[in-house]
């Protein structure tokens, strides 16, 4: 156990000399003032906790790695009472250890700058703490190798990508994208700010070109969304006051000032972005909001530079979102706890007065996980007197799942037979709850339904014969297995159905006695 500790504590060390490298070019004083090994030990102890929520558990030595691997027991894992109640810690600093860390997007800021290689040694000692980890309760399980090479994966393609200059998610990657003043040393940063200007401002060109739907056409795409019938019900309410207020004002008559601000509380993919969108529309329909856009962003689009840049970058997403909703993702992670010089706070300080001053022609949507959002609002004292309207949308049951499975596969042209909707069902259904957050609701099934068409493309790629359109068209329970079991268990599958019932008679002919009793008898359990 000790070795382990030991090459845990080694692959901290090489995170450590990234961020120490961070502090000394004065890279990290850019983006915050807060203790960078306290960020370390924070994202290192979440993601290790992470890590074993995807296992089901944490044992007494899993426990122990937690606390003494990194710098600090932060978290205080070495002092929890269980392995649950260490799960628990997890759940609640879940945030540190979601999406493309903050460190690392520092380091590759840095690398861009200086040109260093911090961001691969960051990368390389996460690698090696994670394999490390896995070690400590005897052996790599499947759980684990799944977490590890898609958490690694997505941290490498967040390198690739940035390397080849592009974004990963387009608009919304560009919001996250942490530039450090100073350009690349070449005189090339007003360039590179135009490119990041144009980026985010052609996707809102190619959506004004689109037609405008009517308020019949956006509220029967509110009513044919799946799921969300509280959503449903206060958006309406909403709309209803909007509308009234509206008559009010034809017939000369007061009308109560109000804040139409929102906090939408919940887990990934419950339908937040898709309702602000909605809303949005609604809103410019109504005559409420001049211009009807959505404007997307995060921490990393609002927090920035040194003291007082803050507050401009602030102002800058503000202007773009009036007439419009300004829709804040993640929005707890400007008023983390024990961050108290943090620049996230100058970003909410910004954000309440420019909220008050264009209040008549902006709306914010504030959105991230219940418990983690009362931290936020109760952050500043006139913060959370903005917000009056709360929404929050709950996760999606099992048979809301696979109506959203079924949706996106029709959208798309495929039908998904009933067989392999049993597969994905039954997957839903052997889900424990730490398993059901990281699925991500709607998102996963997303993430599955690209499976599923992909282990199609396999299987059909494979056929001598002709392939017909429906054939084209149709994912059967062969393609669901593959892409939720992997390889072997369709494997298995196959074997299974390719049994003869004589050659099964013919190994209990081989048997006697009670042997064969106890054979007859689970054979009639099976049928």
């Amino acid at each position: 156990m000790n070795e382990l500790i030991g090459k845990g504590r080694a692959a901290y060390r090489q995170m450590e000399e990234a961020c120490s490298l961070l502090v000394s070019s004065g890279n990290w004083q850019r983006v915050g003032t807060s203790d960078i090994r306290l960020f370390l030990d924070m994202y290192v102890q979440s993601l290790l906790l992470k890590m074993a929520q995807a296992n089901g558990s944490v044992s007494g030595d899993m426990k122990r790695f937690i606390a003494e691997a990194p710098a600090r027991d932060v978290l205080s894992i070495g002092k929890a009472s269980s392995g649950e109640a260490a799960l628990n810690i997890g759940h609640k600093n879940r945030s540190f250890a979601e999406g493309t860390p903050l460190l690392l997007r520092c380091c590759v800021a840095m690398d861009d700058k200086d040109g260093t290689s911090s961001a691969q040694q960051f990368v390389a000692g996460v690698s090696q703490l994670l394999y490390a980890a896995a070690d400590v309760d005897g052996g790599l399980t499947g759980n684990q190798l799944s977490f590890i090479t898609g958490y690694l994966g997505g941290l490498r393609t967040f390198l690739l990508t940035r390397a080849a200059g592009r974004h990963v998610s387009g608009t919304q990657e560009a919001a996250r994208r942490v530039d450090i003043p100073g350009g690349d040393g070449r005189g090339n940063a007003g360039a590179r700010k135009q490119e990041s200007v144009k980026a985010e401002k052609a996707p809102e060109k190619a959506k004004q070109e689109e037609p405008e739907k009517t308020l019949e056409e956006l509220m029967a795409e509110l009513d044919s969304l799946i799921g969300l019938d509280g959503v449903k019900r206060e958006v309406r309410s909403l709309i209803n006051l909007i509308k009234v207020r509206k008559m009010r004002k034809e017939h000369d008559l007061k009308v109560m000032d109000m804040s139409f601000h929102m906090v939408f509380t919940g887990n990934p993919g419950t339908g937040k972005t898709t309702v602000a969108r909605l809303v949005a529309k609604i809103y410019k329909q109504l005559g409420f909001l001049s211009k009807g856009q959505l404007i997307e962003t995060d921490r990393s689009g609002l927090v920035a530079g040194y003291v007082g840049q803050t507050a401009g970058k602030v102002t800058e997403v503000v202007s773009s979102a009036l007439g419009g909703i300004l829709f804040i993702d993640e929005a707890y992670a400007l008023a983390r706890k024990g961050m108290d010089n943090d620049f996230g706070r100058e970003a909410i300080d910004t954000l309440v007065k420019l909220m008050e001053d264009n209040r008549d022609d902006l709306v914010v949507i504030v959105a991230g996980y219940t418990d983690e959002m009362h931290d936020f609002l109760t952050s500043n004292p006139g913060l959370i007197s903005r917000f009056n309207k709360y929404i929050d949308f709950p996760d999606y049951t099992d048979d809301e799942l696979m109506a959203i499975l079924a949706m996106n596969a029709k959208k798309q042209g495929y039908t998904v037979s009933d067989e392999a909707n049993a597969v994905v069902r039954e997957m839903l259904q052997k889900m424990t709850v730490g398993e059901r957050m990281d699925f991500g609701n709607a998102r996963g099934m997303r993430n599955t339904l690209e499976k599923l068409v992909q282990e199609q493309a396999n299987r059909l790629a494979g056929v001598d014969g002709e392939i017909t359109k429906d054939m084209l068209c149709e994912i059967v329970k062969e393609d669901a297995i593959i892409a939720i079991n992997g390889e072997e268990a369709a494997k298995n599958h196959g074997e299974q159905k390719d049994e003869k019932p004589e050659d099964a008679g013919a190994e209990a002919g081989e048997t006697t006695g009670a042997e064969a009793g106890k054979e007859e008898n689970a054979a009639e359990g099976q049928v």
